[in-house]
């Protein structure tokens, strides 16, 4: 009988496989099942999974892990697609999205025939859904009134690997019930038909079990070492084996987050981009037989030269990618999840999800009884080697369909012999039939319809126009569904926050609406005072309730009874000098449709935030593209080296924050 289960090696793939046996099976006085993790204090994470698919949202849920834990304890932001940059042509304008959501109405019917005879001036994935242009704006899938986990579009998540593991951890063995030991395993022992009895430890012994969970990343120490299951490596297909890692400071600590994974295209790999709250994670993924490391770091630093000061400085984290995965994932009384059962590159995230669907597979199949087990491993090989399989023909997907010269590594990935049959029998049917929900894929595919159909339009396959598709009733119900895709584009994006907006309420961050109610973190300034102040801190307009009127301030501070800014309050209120007369208000420039309203989107070192609204700041795009006729009337008002000085101005708010964390450090 199967009442012992034995987990060996942490991380995301050891927590979230006993995670899931222990919720299903370990619950209650008279729980069936025993859960167990061993792993070594000896051996750390990689720490570079930080991407999910929306099955996530489903995995923490079975966990009993409340959405808002898991976001402010594993500086978690919300992601609703991957944006490719420069895979097609490489050309500056090269993007597109591949977003979590479906086409609208995809259950109905196919858009991308439609898409392609009357809307192909938009991208594909901006005319059938809405999500491509949250991620343009930045925006979250949901609201902050939104129930937990539920969402306007689909949706998984950026997270914090290592916090992440620390986050399982706690929850498994407070909450779950699974037994945590801490040791090195030195041994395994087992029975004459191969299974395995126990595993010997240094710290803790001889632990036994009925059945073994391998967990241990790259160790592989049941699977690979003890037994010797061949690995099956894949890099005559996926060219991909080395990869620059490092994490990057935003400039602006209050910047807007990304709600896609960027992938941006180099000339022997690609580099991810993810945006967490605090900080981005960053990386070269690479092929050392195209390029050499130092040309690979030179690539990398010349990505991140535009938004980081000391790019130069910069040291990288190297990684090995062995790409491929094991003969066989189960067997005799031994499965192997995560790591150790295989690895690919990054692109499509789909290191998390393999280990999701392996520990559901597994706990929702559990053999009662040995007899049966091997039952149930049989058909786990056959299913896990056909995942695997078209993992691999969906990453090579994006390569295949690329129309890159400019590199060896480009033209070699669509060679004919490193593509898999399987992919070319795909792209076969797929040049005269669009893949669309018709059963067609196994239900064992990790990916959707709807994945292929972002990819191939995204990067302008030529599908054939086909006539099956082509009626008048099928084109009615498209343009049905893409007229309704508008109707959302006018409605959705105006009611939803920002990415880092919805992150700050959610972990209580303290919103201060400077326009709806008064606080003492700003002073009134006149305008013959922007000279003297805009030397020391930032200065902004603001709007009267009342009048509607706009006027200078200067903001001091970040949270109420705060001044950060070393100066006086009440000289600064002292110096103001009258201004009569209307010529020098500067509510013509609200006229004339300068002023944008900004919101200060904070975090701080503690994982603290605040959300200040309510200031206004001068559109320098608007302003450069300025009429003569208004050029003239903000000479009139004497408001042309106002407006310069307090843009300037605007480079105090990293000082502030910079004092603010200064404070709290102390505070500690």
């Amino acid at each position: 009988m199967t009442k012992s289960i034995v987990v060996v090696g942490g991380g995301a793939a050891g927590w979230i496989t006993a995670g899931l046996l222990a919720a299903r099976h370990c619950q209650g006085e008279h729980a069936p099942v025993q859960v167990t993790l061993v792993e070594s204090e000896k051996i750390g994470i990689i720490g570079v999974g930080e991407g999910t698919w929306p099955t996530m949202v489903d995995t923490l849920k079975k966990l009993g892990i409340s959405e808002k834990d898991f976001i402010k304890n594993c500086d978690a932001s919300f992601k609703q697609a991957s944006k490719f940059k420069g895979w097609v042509t490489g050309k500056k304008d090269d993007s597109y999205y591949h977003p979590f959501s479906l086409p609208q109405g995809f259950e109905q019917t196919n858009l991308a025939s439609r898409w392609r005879e009357k809307h192909s001036s938009t991208s594909f994935a901006h005319a059938v859904g809405i999500q491509a242009e949250l991620c343009d704006k930045k925006l979250a899938p949901k609201q902050a009134q939104s129930p937990e986990y539920a969402s306007v579009e689909n949706h998984g998540y950026h997270l914090n690997a290592g916090k992440f593991t620390q986050l399982l951890t706690r929850h498994c063995t407070e909450k779950l019930g699974v037994r945590h030991i801490l040791a090195d395993v030195s041994g395994v022992n087992c029975a004459e038909n191969g299974d395995i009895i126990s595993l010997s430890t240094e710290q803790a012994g001889a632990l036994e079990g009925d059945l073994f969970v391998d967990c241990s990343g790259m160790a592989a120490l049941l699977i690979g070492k003890h037994y010797q299951v061949p690995f099956i490596c894949k890099k005559d297909v996926l060219f991909i084996d080395k990869a620059l890692a490092v994490q990057v400071p935003y400039r602006d600590p209050s910047a807007d987050i990304e709600s896609a994974t960027l992938s941006t295209a180099q000339s022997a790999g690609w580099i991810w981009d993810i945006g967490l709250p605090s900080r981005r994670g960053v990386g070269y993924v690479f092929s050392s037989d195209h390029i050499s490391r130092e040309k690979a770091e030179e690539e990398l630093r010349n990505y991140l030269r535009p938004d980081v000061d000391d790019a130069d400085c910069l040291k990288f984290r190297e990684l090995n990618i062995r790409p491929g995965h094991r003969e066989k994932f189960w067997v005799n009384n031994c499965v192997a999840v995560g790591m150790s059962s295989g690895f690919l590159e990054p692109l499509e995230a789909s290191a998390l999800v393999m280990v999701e669907m392996a520990a559901n597979t597994i706990s929702l199949h559990l053999p009662a009884s040995r007899e049966a087990m091997d039952v149930v491993a049989k058909n786990y090989n056959e299913v896990f080697t056909f995942r695997w399989g078209r993992i691999i023909d969906f990453l090579k997907l994006h390569y295949v369909l690329s129309k890159r010269t400019d590199s060896a590594f480009w033209l070699d990935n669509r060679k004919e012999e490193s593509i898999p049959e399987s992919l070319k029998d795909l792209l076969t049917l797929w040049r005269y039939q669009s893949p669309s929900n018709n059963g067609f894929l196994s239900p064992h595919d990790l990916f959707p319809a709807a994945s292929y159909q972002y990819i191939l339009n995204g990067m302008d396959y030529g599908v054939e126009p086909c006539h099956l598709e082509n009626t008048p009733t099928r084109n009615a119900l498209a343009d049905e569904h893409l007229s309704k895709v508008q109707e959302r584009k006018a409605k959705v994006p105006s009611l939803l926050p920002t990415n880092r907006a919805l992150i700050n309420s959610i972990c209580g961050s303290p919103l201060l609406d400077l326009e709806k109610s008064s606080s003492d973190i700003y002073v009134p300034i006149s305008l013959t005072n922007v000279p003297n102040l805009a030397r020391n801190v930032p200065l902004f307009f603001k709007r009267c309730a009342d009048t509607g009127a706009f006027s200078c301030v200067a903001l001091l501070g970040l949270a109420n009874g705060e001044n950060l800014s070393g100066l006086n309050r009440d000289q600064i209120i002292g110096s103001n000098k009258s201004l009569p007369g209307t010529d020098q208000d500067p509510t013509i420039l609200h006229e004339i449709g300068l002023l944008e309203p900004v919101n200060l989107d904070i975090v701080f070192n503690d994982k603290s935030a605040t959300l200040i609204k309510g200031l206004y700041v001068v559109n320098q795009d608007k302003l450069a593209q300025l009429s003569d006729a208004h050029k003239g009337k903000v000479e009139q008002a004497s408001l042309t080296d106002t407006i310069r000085l307090m843009l300037a101005s605007l480079s105090h708010v990293p000082a502030l924050i910079e004092k603010k964390n200064q404070l709290i450090a102390a505070s500690r």
